[in-house]
């Protein structure tokens, strides 16, 4: 506790003096006048009721801190509104309802002599729906050295495996699906 005292305002002599209280954990003054003999108090420097720390205030009224309260609920309603409709946007626009989805992953390629290569793919897509793919051949300096494009049957299935035989102009040191499509 830190005691602050100042004289009051009193005419000379008087023996008046005001005493400040700071209240633990908190920054507001407590005002408590104390008189010697013979001092007479001034009306004004008299303590205000409901202002000592045992007349029965809860310290929400006295220091105004329920409102703060609903202030930050206020924002935390708020910022968990802007979460879901972010949310709820990115599900919307990232296609998550996109049913006609093709996805494809190489699986890989063998040499049948220098100039003529096996690519094997797998395609995945909706069913009883036509897709073609986009296959290409790449020499050491990533060059492009033979591509085709591979139209595959329709079926009910959703995955296919397909390997397509894949001519090149020069000797190929890699072999890969660049895009895969549904046909209109």
């Amino acid at each position: 506790m830190r005691v602050l005292s100042r004289a009051s305002r009193e005419p000379p002599g008087s023996l008046a003096t005001i005493t400040q209280f700071t209240q633990p954990g908190s920054e507001a003054p407590v005002s408590q006048t104390t008189a010697g003999a013979g001092a007479s108090r001034a009306s004004g420097s008299d303590p205000e009721p409901g202002t000592g720390p045992g007349d029965g205030q809860s310290l929400e009224d006295r220091y105004g801190s329920g409102r703060r309260r609903r202030l930050d609920r206020r924002v935390a309603w708020g910022a968990a509104a802007i979460l879901v409709l972010g949310g709820v946007s990115f599900l919307l626009f990232s296609g998550w309802q996109n049913t006609n989805r093709v996805s494809w992953q190489d699986i890989g390629f063998t040499k049948q002599d220098e100039l003529n290569l096996d690519v094997k793919f797998e395609v995945t897509a909706p069913a009883e729906t036509p897709v073609a793919c986009a296959v290409e051949a790449l020499n050491t300096v990533k060059a492009t050295v033979g591509w085709k494009v591979v139209e595959l049957p329709v079926t009910e299935d959703r995955t296919h495996t397909v390997t397509t035989p894949l001519v090149v102009t020069n000797p190929a040191t890699a072999a890969t699906v660049r895009e895969c499509w549904v046909m209109e």
